[in-house]
């Protein structure tokens, strides 16, 4: 059969955001032909796919080709699914001879972006619990997790089209969903500065304690690690929570960021928690690439339940386990975008497993040393103070993620008294794409200053360019500090002209 081109099928599958436009950018400014002189340091939102990374998918798409009916083409990229769960299960140390026996177990779901894997978590756990009354839902706020995630944590349409391309309306309960009740919790104060993690973790905890005296379950989504580089709530505070009410409380850890060393994934899943990642944030693959890692607990008690008639819309059998009996009903759709975007991703992850953790810790200290010099000596940005993920309840190994790889900042004006207001940052942020071939983070949302809302660009690191900096030593990492740094003097220049 005759299949679309391979750059049509890479925006295809997923949700109205991964649309291009007439210049061939998706909503995040990023294209599916790899641009060799953009300066990339916006991960935290989304990358443009890399020569590498398209190879591997070209590889892939030529299988699919040889397909000669829809029936053999669901066959064929099931069967790539199934090598890419594995693959990725390989690449986190889940499986080898080192591996632990139950970290084996744990299963892998793929979905089409980070808000679809929040979606499928809500309602995996919603179903299963109680159904008397709605399952509690507590997260922090969608600033630093995404403005879609409270929809689908919801059960609430997400955009005008789902990943298999249903027409729905956007902000609509979904038919079928399992009811669940949402709470947001605020990590900054209206100022934008940290709140205490005490205090956020005494309101969830309370909120918690409320619920379970209610009878009712309680899902809480853990940020490691937000927009801004965030962790919260604290870990203690979820393993406190979970040893407390074993049977009503689970955990969803937000790690869509994906800068996570192995060490900490196989923490989380140790201790039961589920895992949400991307492989097209810090992985740097092509936008829409979601994988749920459901620890074994969690899926030998869920396999054989029958998923919400809500997920039908979202999922296809193949992005499941083929052990997961309650996914029999979903429709045998083959989402060749999809798979096509995790195999880029892939080859992206690949190639970052190959440098040694210390060369990664070398270069990343490395980096963040020299741009926290730069913004100590510049006026016109303004560096957010840098949390410190703590992740010491997981008894790791201490690896590479403990260092800071987003780097938020506010822009001042020419005057150097005030902080630009949100419109005029947005402004600047598509102003260093179309003219400067500049990509950073997004522009977040943090808090208001001298009564004016303002939202911080975000300088990232990814793992392609660490793999960059990585590949001769020395030579290369000064050239992408000092590549980096002129993006912030553009950043900066482009800064003084308002006011």
């Amino acid at each position: 059969m005759n299949l679309p081109p391979l750059e049509q099928l890479l925006t295809q599958g997923g949700d109205a955001r991964i649309a291009l436009d007439n210049e061939g950018y998706n909503k995040y400014g990023c294209g599916i032909v790899p641009d060799s002189i953009a300066l990339a340091y916006g991960s935290a939102t989304a990358s443009t796919i890399s020569a590498m990374a398209r190879s591997a998918a070209c590889a892939v798409y030529q299988k699919l080709e040889s397909a000669h009916d829809h029936v053999s083409l669901y066959a064929l990229v099931e069967n790539e699914f199934e090598l890419a769960r594995q693959e990725l299960k390989q690449l986190c140390g889940l499986t080898g001879d080192k591996a632990d026996a139950g970290l084996a177990e744990t299963d892998i779901v793929f979905a089409a972006s980070g808000t679809d894997l929040h979606l499928i978590a809500a309602q995996l756990l919603a179903q299963s619990g109680k159904q008397d009354a709605p399952m509690l839902v507590i997260m922090v706020e969608p600033g630093e997790t995404g403005s879609s995630v409270p929809a689908a944590l919801s059960g609430q349409h997400f955009s005008q089209r789902t990943a298999l391309g249903v027409t729905v309306g956007a902000g609509d309960k979904m038919v079928g969903a399992s009811p669940t009740e949402l709470v947001s919790i605020a990590i900054r104060d209206v100022q934008g500065r940290a709140r205490n993690a005490g205090e956020v973790d005494a309101e969830i905890k309370a909120l918690v304690d409320t619920a379970v005296a209610q009878q009712k379950q309680v899902m809480l989504v853990l940020a490691d690690v937000s927009k801004t580089g965030m962790l919260a709530p604290s870990i203690n505070l979820a393993l406190g929570v979970q040893q407390r009410y074993p049977k009503q409380f689970r955990v969803l850890v937000d790690a869509c960021q994906f800068r996570l060393s192995n060490a900490s994934v196989h923490g989380y899943l140790r201790q039961g928690f589920m895992l949400a990642v991307t492989g097209s944030k810090f992985v740097s693959g092509p936008s829409f690439s979601g994988a749920l890692f459901i620890p074994q607990g969690i899926a030998s008690e869920l396999r054989q339940v029958p998923l919400p008639q809500a997920l039908q819309a979202y999922c296809s059998r193949a992005e499941w386990p083929r052990l997961w009996r309650g996914a029999a009903h979903l429709h045998k759709h083959a989402n060749t975008g999809l798979l096509l975007r995790w195999v880029a991703a892939l080859a992206e992850l690949r190639a970052f497993r190959q440098v040694s953790d210390t060369a990664i810790s070398d270069f990343i200290l490395q980096f963040g040393n020299a741009v926290q010099a730069y913004f100590a000596n510049q006026r016109k940005l303004t560096l957010l103070p840098i949390t410190v993920p703590d992740r010491s309840a997981l008894k790791t190994i201490t690896s590479w993620d403990h260092l800071p790889t987003i780097f938020s900042f506010l822009l001042n004006d020419v005057s150097n008294q005030r902080v630009l207001g949100c419109d005029q940052t947005m402004q600047i942020y598509k102003q260093l794409q179309k003219e400067k071939h500049v990509q950073l983070g997004q522009p977040v949302t943090c808090g208001v200053r001298q009564q004016v809302p303002v939202s911080a660009l975000r300088l990232c690191l990814s793992a392609r360019l660490i793999v960059a900096a990585t590949a001769y030593p020395g030579r290369s990492a000064e050239k992408m500090i000092e590549e980096a740094l002129q993006v912030l003097d553009s950043v900066a220049e482009l800064a003084s002209t308002l006011s």
